[in-house]
């Protein structure tokens, strides 16, 4: 019995050795894993077309051929407001995972309300690298444009969404577009249509990808970006890379970012950098409107706006209502 408890021992001691030297080699196994337990891709099963209520919804509609992962879903009122504002979405999913399709009922409800909601799919990681997926934003801007009269929409009165890893591509889109010396910076083209934009939504991001491995409290969540980041900026010290200093949108914001709405949760999220976030805007002259809770009150998770049921995520959908009457044409 001796024997086998150290036998047993050993093999324990030479796994972890072996996982160690596997996650040092390559971000894949880590990347797999957390696909499969954190950010899952679910599998869309809905008509082409369908209607819930007063809203149609036509899915996974193609914006471009460049890429695998280049759908989108189109949420749209039957009774649109005037000048028909519409919402362009970036979903979350940290990079690895996630899908249009999660954000199904928030744009459902917001076509309720009378916004044309477009939600689109991107390259993810292991698949792409960095800045892929910001570059799909102006590829899905341009297919709306190009058919906006065919899908009934009015992109002079355009607002750009977006959740969690979303949220950061959407504002890193943003910045290219408001400042064209940083889209230069990181390649990635203005889009020669895209005159103005509305407003900003964005939820639960991360917006300093550097500081989440380096200054987070957990080192689970450190440790899964280290690996996250390893892939999406094709650099295994991306730290300290020229591509990942380049990604903190708030060091690249200036006056004609447009004005924007910053929400994020109090627990397991990243809420000091929403705030952080917030306050750049606000000091370059960016109108900024936030939603942030009291943690001693009320303990709101990471994607807590999702949560539409919730006395929170209630609050977040008044506050982008709100947001959207104040800013759209």
């Amino acid at each position: 019995m001796k024997k086998f408890f150290l036998w047993l021992a050993g093999l324990i001691i030479l796994l972890s050795i072996g996982l160690t030297i596997v996650f040092n080699l390559t971000p894949l196994p880590m990347i797999s894993l957390a696909r499969q337990v954190l950010f899952s891709v679910p599998t869309d099963t809905r008509k082409p077309e369908y209607t819930e209520g007063s809203v149609t919804v036509l899915t996974n509609k193609s914006y471009t051929g460049k890429y695998k992962q280049s759908t989108f879903d189109l949420y749209l009122p039957d009774i649109p407001l005037p000048n028909e504002p519409t919402i362009a979405w970036v979903h979350g999913g940290g990079y690895i995972g996630g899908d249009k399709l999660e954000e199904k009922e928030y744009a459902t409800k917001l076509a309720e309300n009378g916004y044309s909601v477009a939600v689109m799919n991107y390259e993810l990681v292991p698949e792409t690298t960095y800045p892929i997926p910001v570059r799909q934003v102006g590829e899905f801007i341009k297919h709306l444009e190009a058919n906006q009269e065919v899908y009934g929409l009015s992109m002079a009165n355009l607002f750009i969404a977006g959740d969690s890893a979303g949220a950061q591509i959407a504002s890193q889109f943003i910045a290219a577009q408001t400042n064209p010396a940083y889209g230069k910076q990181i390649q990635v083209e203005a889009v020669p249509t895209l005159k103005e934009i509305q407003g900003a939504l964005l939820y639960c991001g991360p917006y300093n990808l550097i500081d989440i491995v380096e200054d987070s409290i957990s080192q689970i969540v450190s440790f899964s970006f280290d690996k996250i980041g390893w892939s999406y900026f094709d650099e295994r010290n991306w730290e300290n890379s020229e591509k990942a200093k380049l990604s903190v949108v708030p060091n690249y914001v200036n006056k004609d970012f447009p004005p924007t709405f910053i929400t994020d949760g109090n627990t397991s999220s990243f809420e000091q950098q929403g705030r952080e976030f917030a306050s750049k805007l606000e000091e370059v002259g960016v109108p900024i409107k936030t939603r942030f809770f009291d943690s001693k009150k009320v303990e709101t998770r990471h994607e807590y706006q999702f949560k539409l049921k919730t006395p929170p995520g209630k609050i977040a959908f008044e506050d982008t209502l709100i947001f959207l009457k104040a800013y759209q044409k």
